[in-house]
């Protein structure tokens, strides 16, 4: 009967792999032309990207973080588990007595060793669904780690980007400040000639130094992305980034392949840890209502006694007992535990629903996004033709008299102010295309590791000692 019992359930838990949403059998997106690579930012083909990103893996601090959470979450997971299996302990003790009676001294030694071993029958199977709830808990902390990881990624590529555009808008207002001193020798000669007038002078040095004081808020920025990519990769600002990215801004890889939007279950870590949780909870409901029936526990005992080591094995005691617990009264405790746990578990259906449809979401901002950045940026690269063939024509007709020398300086104004754009353009554009491959997941994440010299604290390389007060 006890054998039947251990493999009973009052609670048939529930199948809920599915999130309750309508889904769809594909993804509306362009035409596919290429797989993502394995590890996603392999498709830009930037040189030390590639190394930059395994740093962070490897000494990002969020990320050591959540391996440390994962371990937390492995030992619980085992201390839950561990009534499944009986309880054995051993005991032993030593005892020397001292009687004093009309002036004799006694003395008595007593030496014990003792075997003990409890076990709980897992009737119902409420150990063993707590057991797997804290096993499942355990494995979406890990897939918590994947997550981020997966952001870490996505974040150390943005500043890549980010770093690339800075410099790269750097080399554009190099070149825009030298044309603008070309073009302010020329106006400054022919005013030495008498041709030109002082204002016009004026006006060019004006457009000069506008465009000068462009770079100092172009430098900051490159200057605070780098410290941001510094502190990611677990290192002080104070150090220098290396590898560091070329300044020119990659092309755009072909649009990959999409995956059905069931796939994304797999190959999303977040999506993964929702469902564990969500799982997780409908075993706690079904440990909940389990201990609300009888339970059955068996004790025995062995124990070894004698006033002298020699002699210790020679008498045995031993006893074996059971007993049964059958809750009658606890003021609706624990019934009101069942309908907490379901209330959870409810709870997390909704967020695993609501996971999945954010998921999809994502990937359709980012399609949406992508697709109008494309439109955007052709539309920018026109304005650059339009203004440069602009330029021209104001600076051909000013020489032969016949507009004034400000339709010249809001040429170059407006064609200066469209290249700076085409270049920021180009960022947003890759970082929309690497935000669709972190909404798509991977299942190169299931691969990472700990990096090198986890576990290892401040205590274990102390800093050394520079004479300052200590507190």
């Amino acid at each position: 009967m006890v054998v039947l019992l251990a493999g009973c359930t009052p609670y048939e838990l529930r199948d809920l792999r599915t999130p309750a949403v309508v889904m769809p059998e594909s993804l509306d997106a362009p035409a596919p032309v290429l797989a993502v690579p394995e590890h996603w930012w392999l498709a830009f083909d930037e040189p030390g990207l590639d190394e930059t990103v395994t740093q962070a893996f490897a000494e990002n601090l969020d990320l050591r973080q959540a391996w440390a959470r994962l371990q937390q979450a492995m030992a619980q997971a085992t201390i839950v588990g561990a009534p499944v299996y009986p309880e054995v302990n051993l005991d032993g003790g030593a005892e020397r007595r001292r009687t004093d009676s009309d002036g004799n001294r006694l003395y008595a030694n007593q030496f014990r060793l003792g075997l003990g071993l409890t076990w709980e029958l897992d009737l119902w199977q409420k150990i063993a669904n707590r057991a797997e709830a804290a096993r499942l808990l355990a494995t979406a902390t890990r897939d918590d780690v994947e997550q981020t990881a997966l952001l870490l990624s996505g974040t150390v590529v943005d500043l890549w980007f980010t770093i690339q555009e800075q410099e790269q808008l750097l080399v554009v207002l190099g070149e825009q400040i030298q044309a603008s001193r070309d073009q302010l020798e020329v106006v400054e000669l022919r005013y030495g000639r008498g041709v030109g007038s002082a204002l016009q002078v004026l006006q060019q040095r004006l457009q000069l130094a506008q465009v000068v004081s462009e770079v100092p808020t172009v430098e900051a920025e490159l200057e605070v992305t780098k410290n941001q990519l510094a502190i990611l990769l677990g290192r002080a600002p104070q150090f220098p980034v290396e590898p560091l990215p070329a300044p020119v801004l990659p092309e755009l890889p072909a649009f990959p392949i999409l995956p059905a939007p069931r796939e994304l279950l797999d190959t999303r870590p977040d999506l993964r840890a929702a469902y564990k949780r969500l799982a997780a909870a409908d075993l706690e409901v079904a440990a909940a209502i389990a201990d609300m029936l009888p339970t059955i526990r068996i004790s025995l005992d062995a124990a070894f006694s004698s006033p002298s080591l020699s002699t210790l094995f020679d008498d045995t005691i031993a006893s074996m007992g059971g007993s049964l617990l059958q809750p009658v009264f606890d003021a609706d405790r624990r019934g009101a535990e069942v309908e907490r746990r379901k209330g959870l578990m409810l709870e997390r259906a909704s967020a695993f629903s609501e996971a999945f449809l954010v998921a999809l979401r994502e990937i359709k901002d980012a399609i949406d996004r992508e697709l109008n950045q494309v439109v955007l940026l052709e539309e920018i690269r026109e304005q650059v033709g339009i203004a440069t063939a602009t330029l021209a024509e104001a600076r051909f007709s000013y020489a032969n008299g016949q507009n004034e020398y400000l339709d010249v300086i809001s040429a170059l104004q407006s064609l200066q102010s469209v290249q700076r754009r085409e270049v920021t353009v180009r960022k947003q554009l890759l970082a929309t295309r690497a935000s669709l491959y972190l909404a798509l997941g991977g299942s190169w994440l299931r691969e990472l590791e700990p990096g090198p010299g986890f576990g290892e604290t401040a205590l274990d390389h102390p800093a050394p000692d520079d004479g300052g007060p200590r507190t």
